[in-house]
């Protein structure tokens, strides 16, 4: 990714998919540098396939890492489950924070669209 505009995600979502909103705590492994909220933020929403969910939150005193993101799924819980998982790992090496570890995921199906 380069040059000067802003990319939003390619978030998809057809009439027979559920968005489900996938929310993480992360727990680095090093001592924060300081730019990590900003950049966790930048990959949330710029991620492809996803859309961003409330505020991300940083906490540099316990090396915590916050966020939540929604995705569309075809299936059931289960596989927004398998592909959050593997999506907030993706959002934390897109933010270059190679060393966070999940601690915590949770998922629930975001309201129904009218």
């Amino acid at each position: 990714m380069g040059g000067g505009g802003q990319r939003r995600s390619a978030y998809a979502r057809t009439v027979n998919d559920e968005e489900y909103v996938i929310s993480f705590i992360a727990i680095n492994a090093v001592e924060l540098e300081g730019d990590e909220r900003e950049r966790l933020d930048v990959a949330v929403h710029r991620m492809p396939g996803i859309r961003a969910v409330g505020n991300v939150q940083c906490d540099p005193d316990s090396r915590t890492l916050i966020a939540a993101f929604a995705i569309p799924v075809v299936q059931a819980m289960a596989e927004a489950a398998r592909d959050g998982g593997r999506l907030a790992k993706e959002v934390l090496l897109s933010a270059r924070i190679p060393d966070a570890r999940l601690v915590e995921m949770t998922v629930r199906m975001s309201e129904p669209a009218h």
